[in-house]
């Protein structure tokens, strides 16, 4: 008779190495003076922007108006997808020995409402002048920064 450890191991080694598409929802929120908003969680040493999975029960714009509300306390009214990004070239890594392969939509988020709520207590968010970003950015922050400038140069969207 197998035992528990046997049948775990298995599972483990029939599910391993697999490619998983997860997709992701990412925001870019300016404040009234053009500041950007950005969260760290507390046990990334990084800022980044506020976003997260995208359940399977919802569409990228309710994952990213969910994600903002929950990381941020911000209630978004309006926004608009500007880019996708492959999130792989971020992480090389295999993951729970798995390969996710990550796409993120990023959307530019033009109303709101609330004031900034970090998710808890060891969370930071908050909103950052643009010649003052901490140097401690996650890659994705200044490719969404070009992403947006991309986006109003063409009004197309792109790809990276």
């Amino acid at each position: 008779m197998p035992t528990i450890t046997s049948i775990l191991r298995l599972l483990s080694s029939a599910t391993r190495r697999r490619r998983k598409v997860l997709p992701k929802a990412k925001a870019l929120l300016y404040d009234r003076t053009g500041a950007i908003l950005l969260i760290k969680h507390p046990l990334e040493a990084r800022w980044r922007l506020p976003g997260g999975f995208v359940h399977l029960d919802e569409s990228s714009y309710e994952a990213t108006v969910r994600a903002v509300k929950t990381l941020t306390g911000l209630h978004v009214q309006a926004l608009h997808p500007i880019a996708r990004f492959d999130e792989s070239q971020f992480r090389t890594d295999a993951m729970y020995g798995d390969f996710f392969q990550m796409y993120a939509t990023l959307f530019l988020v033009t109303q709101w409402q609330g004031e900034v709520q970090p998710a808890g207590q060891d969370w930071e968010a908050r909103f950052f002048e643009i010649d003052s970003l901490p140097p401690n950015l996650h890659d994705e922050v200044p490719l969404a920064l070009r992403a947006r400038q991309s986006f109003e140069s063409n009004g197309q969207i792109h790809v990276y």
